[in-house]
């Protein structure tokens, strides 16, 4: 397990959130609980700042590594996941989360993307929503300076120049968009959770009665296609669909 830089960074995460003092000495004293091995006792304080509204990667980071010393991995994962949706490349979170992964019962092969999936889905992860937002609108801005270059060029030879890397710049605009949307997509849309009980059943429709198809474990990422009344209807990574109790998942 990589371990927190508490010292350095730990009143620092929260800083542009941060109203009230009080919030400030609430992460000193978690970091402080971290450290002496008072794990409950941090965990109790990093889930205060979420009740305050409060939250960042790290914060979700060092909570997942808290709930990882007091071996809830469902936990501890559901926070590293939701520290990814903030910060997606992030390497202690994504070292951390495989780390957990590697306990949890559950072997779950995913279905393999085609390789152009693959690259897109990597491609956009490469920063958050945020990071793409700004990049947008860099490139918006030195696409309108490339087309100012073009019109006000006084030689041909400018002009093609200002115009092809006008082009340029447009091809980087329209991939910046479609990475924007994609992680956005993936960040506020998607519906993915993971159990946190010890074992959930898998239902072949939403009902006690209904025929068992079969069983997942803490920790294990599932997608929630549907729902009705107390079930949620579920895909996992393999392509496994069934219906499990909403009360056994958590979602990221």
């Amino acid at each position: 397990m990589k371990n927190l830089a508490f010292w350095l960074s730990g009143l620092l995460f929260l800083m542009p959130l941060l109203a009230k003092a009080d919030s400030a000495d609430i992460i000193r004293q978690a970091n402080e609980a971290y450290v002496d091995g008072q794990y409950s006792y941090a965990i109790e304080l990093y889930e205060s700042l979420l009740e305050q509204k409060l939250e960042s990667p790290e914060l979700y980071y060092n909570l997942g590594n808290a709930y990882f010393k007091e071996n809830l991995l469902g936990a501890a994962i559901l926070n590293y996941e939701r520290a990814l949706k903030l910060k997606p490349s992030d390497e202690n979170t994504l070292f951390n989360l495989e780390v957990a992964r590697a306990r949890t019962i559950d072997r779950i092969n995913p279905v393999p993307l085609i390789f152009y999936e693959r690259w897109w889905k990597n491609f956009y992860g490469m920063l958050s929503v945020d990071g793409w937002s700004w990049l947008l609108i860099v490139m918006l801005i030195a696409m309108l300076l490339s087309l100012g270059g073009f019109f006000f060029s006084r030689t041909r030879g400018m002009k093609k120049t200002a115009f092809g890397i006008s082009m340029v710049f447009v091809v980087a605009l329209l991939v910046s968009l479609a990475a924007t949307r994609a992680q956005y997509h993936n960040t506020h849309k998607r519906l993915d959770a993971i159990v946190m009980v010890p074992r959930a059943t898998a239902k072949s429709s939403p009902g006690e009665a209904s025929p068992d198809l079969f069983v997942i474990h803490e920790g294990s990422k599932a997608r929630i296609t549907g729902e009705l009344g107390e079930w949620y209807e579920i895909r996992l990574e393999n392509g496994n669909v069934g219906w499990v109790k909403k009360s056994a998942l958590e979602i990221i």
